[in-house]
């Protein structure tokens, strides 16, 4: 009897032994995983910060809401206009598509991209009606086939075209224009010809 009770002792701290192993293993998992997400998400903050203070000499943050413990700041470049997720830029320099897309680069950005009806909006409050300004949207075969600059599918639900435009093959690129007795819409444009345009570029969270 005695050995009976000595070998069901040795058993129970054999099982215990294996549960707090295995939840010591559990637990520098779990802080691993914790290190490693840390790292990640703020070592590309700090990377994309640093870019960002490559091309612009201020940033500007807004309260967003709250995580459990945390508020959330959303951070756009002092002089680009928030919404959304992303930050935008309204150009007041005339350029070709091409050059005006260069320069969205050079500031860390693209032409914009219009997803939602409500950004739509958003943007087309922003801009001045004598003017037409650049969108990052294009269809560089001609053939009907636009195509948005950072490969954005193009929506069928999502587009403001002018009525029955776009009109001519060979004009290649896209604007937002106001015209009088129609209000804001796309319209199909020569890519060489100057206009204003619009850059977006995502928000930095803190």
């Amino acid at each position: 009897m005695v050995r009976e009770g000595n070998a069901e002792s040795c058993f129970r701290m054999r099982l215990w032994c294996i549960a707090v192993l295995g939840l010591a293993l559990l637990s520098a998992c779990f802080i691993v995983s914790c290190v490693v997400t840390y790292y990640f998400t703020h070592g590309n903050i700090g990377k994309r910060l640093s870019e960002l203070h490559t091309h612009h000499s201020n940033l500007t943050c807004f309260s967003e809401g709250t995580r459990v413990t945390e508020k959330i700041w959303g951070c756009c470049p002092g002089t680009w206009k928030p919404f959304g997720s992303s930050c935008y830029f309204i150009s007041s320099e005339e350029n070709f598509w091409a050059k005006s897309e260069q320069n969205c680069i050079g500031m860390g950005a693209h032409l914009v991209v219009i997803n939602t009806e409500t950004e739509q909006d958003f943007i087309i409050q922003q801009l001045n009606k004598t003017f037409s300004d650049f969108l990052g949207l294009s269809d560089p075969q001609g053939n009907d086939n636009w195509q948005w600059i950072d490969q954005t599918p193009y929506k069928e639900n999502v587009r403001f075209w002018h009525q029955n435009e776009p009109n001519f093959s060979a004009e290649e690129c896209a604007s937002v224009v106001f015209w009088d007795g129609r209000g804001w819409g796309w319209n199909d444009v020569f890519c060489d010809s100057k206009r204003k345009s619009i850059c977006e570029m995502k928000k930095i969270y803190l």
